[in-house]
């Protein structure tokens, strides 16, 4: 039987409960080996933490096409130390996800804590009685939109969609899509209160200085993001919209999705429509940074995504 393990975002606190702000925490992973993907954790003080596991029906999926001579079936790992393993071609959230039966997901993560930086956000839930756990955040594809049309990696090109060496311990990959075939957003409940704008996910997998998995890690991060408010929202939701996009404009303009180096053992695999389906925990840091892009090389040009997933760095071990 085969074992999943990846690593995950680390300094996430899984208990909600009360609503309290936090510190903002320090990010860990070591990037000093990464030469193709220039992109960095912005340093902030004002962050959102964001949980979601398979077993309460949440996460993102990785998923790759079972038949081996697709397009999309996705490269075999070849780094120092990996598993040699299926690369995840596709990533989405968990209630975008192509697995049957369908999940029934509504969210792919939940609101779990606050830094004290969001404090108009912070004070509009207290002031109005609503729990954390009513905020929930969501990407992948749009909804009439079919599950392929995700972040993926492209072509899957080596040098271009993801870089690895024999000689490395380190794979990077660069997810990406059509910015209109995607979303990425926040909820209150199932309402849609903030769009954020398309951003490609970038995946960084540390198989470590042996073998084993247990010095293995993985960080995503995204370019920095905008956000806006939909229209159509009712007194309290836009009134919840505009604190959260107050806090984001005062505080730097962009945000920053930060997902590092936790490991975990809720992970699960599944099929369907003819693809074999990862499911993963989500924890994740949404953090306001100034609203300017980091440069990215010259080798890693082009739409890039939610790296899901290396998501998977998905170390399939026997």
């Amino acid at each position: 039987m085969r074992n999943y393990k990846l690593s995950i975002f680390l300094g996430l606190t899984t208990a909600v409960a009360a609503i309290a702000p936090l510190p903002a925490q320090a990010v860990s992973f070591n990037y000093d080996s990464a030469q193709n993907i220039s992109a960095r954790p912005i340093e902030s003080n004002n962050k959102l933490f964001f949980f979601g596991t398979p077993s309460d029906n949440q996460g993102y999926t990785a998923f790759f096409n079972l038949n081996a001579d697709a397009p999309d079936r996705g490269h075999t790992e070849f780094s120092l130390n990996s598993p040699g393993n299926i690369a995840p071609y596709y990533t989405t959230g968990r209630d975008k996800s192509p697995e049957e039966p369908p999940s029934g997901a509504t969210r792919s993560a939940t609101l779990q804590n606050i830094t004290s930086g969001f404090s108009n956000f912070y004070n509009y839930l207290t002031n109005n009685n609503l729990s954390l756990d009513r905020i929930g955040l969501s990407y992948g594809q749009k909804s009439d939109r079919d599950f392929t049309t995700t972040w993926n990696l492209g072509d899957d090109k080596l040098g271009e969609d993801w870089f690895s060496s024999p000689d490395s311990s380190l794979e990077e990959r660069i997810y990406t899509a059509n910015p209109d075939d995607v979303e990425l957003y926040l909820t209150y409940d199932t309402t849609k209160i903030i769009d954020f704008g398309y951003t490609p996910f970038y995946s960084f997998l540390e198989y470590g200085p042996t073998p084993a998995t247990v010095d293995d890690s993985e960080a995503i991060l995204t370019d920095p993001f905008n956000a806006s408010k939909p229209a159509g929202l009712n007194s309290l939701t836009a009134g919840l919209a505009d604190a959260f996009l107050q806090d984001v404009d005062s505080a730097g303009g962009g945000l920053q999705i930060v997902y590092e180096d936790v490991q975990v053992e809720d992970v699960g695999f599944t099929t369907g429509n003819g693809y074999g389906v990862i499911r993963i925990p989500f924890p994740l840091s949404l953090n306001v940074v100034s609203n300017t892009k980091v440069p990215e090389s010259s080798l890693a040009i082009g739409l890039l995504i939610f790296g899901a997933l290396g998501a998977v760095s998905s170390r399939l071990k026997k």
